[in-house]
C-alpha cells in the first residue's frame, strides 16, 4: 500500500482539509481516502513534506496538522483505522515446481486470520502468521504465470496477475 497525503485546496488557506488515500502499490488503485478535521502542516502541497508517519502495520496514521497550516496552530492527529486494506505486496520465492508444494511468504496488508489463498483459481494451504504475513504451500499447478487470490473471512478479496510462476 502507498500512503499518498492530499490537501483539498492550496496550503496554508483557511478552510483547507487534509486527507490520506491509501492506494495498492501495483494497481494504483486508491483503497481507501480518509479526510482529516484539518490539513497537513506545510507551505507547499499534500505531497511535499514531513508531516506524516505510519506504524509498522499501516493501522496508525500520524500527522502533523494546522487549523490554517501555520506552525503556531500546529497539532498532532492521530487516526487509528479498523481495518487496514487489503493488499498483497511480495511473495517469497516467487517461482516453483508446477508439482506443488512450494512454500511461498506472502507479505501485504491486511490479512485476517481465516484469510483463503488461491493460486489461479485453485486453493492452497494458508497459515495465518500476523496481518501482513501469510505463509502458502502452493497446490499442483500448470507451468506459466500465475494469478493470486486472498479472501478475508469478511468478504474482503484482492487479486495479483502473474505473482507466482511455476515451472
Amino acid at each position: 500500500m502507498i500512503y499518498q497525503p492530499f490537501l483539498t485546496g492550496p496550503a496554508g488557506n483557511a478552510g483547507v482539509k487534509g486527507g490520506i488515500d491509501i492506494l495498492d502499490a501495483h494497481s494504483g488503485a486508491v483503497r481507501l481516502r480518509i479526510l482529516l478535521p484539518q490539513q497537513f502542516m506545510t507551505d507547499v502541497d499534500g505531497l511535499h513534506g514531513s508531516f506524516l508517519a505510519i506504524d509498522e502495520n499501516g493501522q496508525r496514521l500520524f500527522a502533523i496538522t494546522s487549523t490554517d497550516g501555520s506552525a503556531q496552530n500546529a497539532g498532532i492527529t492521530v487516526v487509528t483505522l479498523a481495518h487496514v486494506p487489503l493488499g498483497i505486496g511480495t511473495l517469497n520465492p516467487a517461482s516453483g515446481s508446477a508439482a506443488g508444494g512450494t512454500q511461498v511468504t506472502i507479505r501485504g496488508s491486511g490479512f485476517q486470520s481465516g484469510a483463503t489463498v488461491g493460486i489461479s483459481g485453485t486453493s492452497a494451504t494458508v497459515i495465518f502468521k500476523d496481518m501482513n504475513t501469510l505463509t502458502v504451500t502452493t497446490p499442483p499447478l500448470s507451468s506459466g504465470t500465475q494469478r493470486v487470490t486472498i479472501t478475508n473471512p469478511d468478504g474482503g478479496t484482492v487479486s495479483l496477475d502473474a505473482a507466482f510462476t511455476a515451472h
